[in-house]
């Protein structure tokens, strides 16, 4: 048995490229990885690091390459994500120096590092340096609009839907520009793929793109994609199913698309953790949901 060693990007060695999405669906089932890359959306700015033994991954730290735009000014950043390590080894420490091996590799070519962490590891990202920020969701409850759902369901494996999302994730507006993304559009075709192939809708006439799920009462808004602007309010009733909705939750800030809130909500669910200079401490932001790893 050869001893653990650390490759820098798995994609271009096949074996290493399928022991990978072994490695994924043992620790993150439900995700579809190859799927992902058989359409071609692995970008090379998404690079897991992986610890390997024996030509099998055993531990992975990947860093997604970013352009972010805080406070309206553009910045270089790295997203940490699909951390883990496979059952058999954990315990060892190989992630924690797998973590200091990819945190001191971009250190001198990235002004802000940052991830979101499962409720079991908390404790472990401060340890590097990581401060935890919790961010918003936009909450309105008065001025509901009456349901007249009118929009077009959208679906990855129809190629025309596929080339018309591509083309406007191409070209998409900025849907923030407290906390938000440039250029992540292999991150948002992961998350159609597998977080939200059933929630992708299109209205032709204004050419906009929601990902949205209706559920207890709540039209939950994840994102919007355009490409030139447009009134979200008169909106609303077209993407609207039921007539029930008594809250409409945003999980974007309303200062680039603009809509009114009655109140806010610390979004918990997945925290987020950043290593560097962040001006946001008492501010109310959101990064775009399709911008997460």
């Amino acid at each position: 048995m050869r001893d653990l060693e650390v490759v820098d990007n798995v994609r271009y060695d096949e074996n290493l490229r399928e022991s990978f999405f072994e490695y994924v669906d043992a620790v993150f089932p439900g995700f579809a990885f190859r799927k992902w890359y058989e359409m071609g959306f692995w970008a090379d700015e998404y690079n897991p690091h992986a610890v390997v033994q024996d030509d099998r991954v055993v531990s992975v730290v990947a860093a997604s390459r970013m352009s972010i735009v805080l406070n309206g000014k553009d910045i270089s950043g790295v997203q940490i994500g699909t951390v883990g390590t496979l059952p058999g080894y954990r315990g060892r420490g190989i992630s924690r120096r797998l973590m200091e091996y990819v945190l001191d590799k971009y250190s001198d070519s990235t002004d802000l590092c940052f991830l979101y962490a499962d409720e079991d590891v908390l404790d472990f990202y401060p340890k590097f340096g990581f401060r935890r920020f919790d961010e918003s969701v936009f909450i309105a409850t008065s001025n509901i609009p009456e349901a007249a759902f009118s929009a077009r369901k959208l679906s990855v494996d129809n190629p025309d839907d596929l080339a018309l999302l591509i083309s406007i994730i191409e070209e998409r507006m900025d849907i923030t520009r407290i906390f938000g993304a440039r250029d992540y559009g292999f991150i948002t075709l992961w998350h159609m793929v597998n977080i939200y192939p059933d929630n992708l809708y299109y209205i032709d006439e204004d050419d906009v793109v929601f990902i949205l799920t209706e559920k207890e009462r709540n039209l939950n808004i994840r994102e919007v994609i355009y490409r030139k602007q447009f009134d979200i309010v008169d909106l609303l009733p077209k993407i609207m199913k039921s007539s029930s909705i008594d809250r409409i939750r945003y999980y974007f800030p309303p200062d680039q698309i603009y809509f009114e809130y009655d109140e806010t909500e610390s979004d918990i669910a997945m925290p987020l953790f950043v290593r560097g200079e962040f001006p946001l401490e008492n501010g109310l932001f959101k990064l775009p949901t399709t911008a997460h790893t």
